[in-house]
């Protein structure tokens, strides 16, 4: 689930799963498999984690680098 609701607790959401890839590509750029490498124990499944980079994706905080094949951070502006 990708909100938190009355089932599904805040920790349990995809909102908050996405912290640990926020965290991992932050750092520097990372490939698609060894960012899962690095965060699968925070996921339930490899669907979860696809889900999380699609809401990513969504947001515009991470960007595929198809040259490099990598996921790279956005950074943004404060306004």
């Amino acid at each position: 689930m990708i909100l938190p609701n009355k089932l599904i607790g805040f920790q349990d959401s995809i909102i908050a799963k996405m912290i640990y890839i926020l965290d991992a590509v932050s750092l520097e750029d990372q490939s698609i498999s060894s960012l899962y490498n690095k965060v699968k124990n925070n996921f339930e499944d490899i669907n979860q984690y696809i889900l999380a980079l699609d809401v990513l994706f969504t947001l515009e905080k991470v960007e595929f680098n198809e040259k490099a094949q990598v996921i790279t951070y956005v950074k943004t502006d404060n306004l």
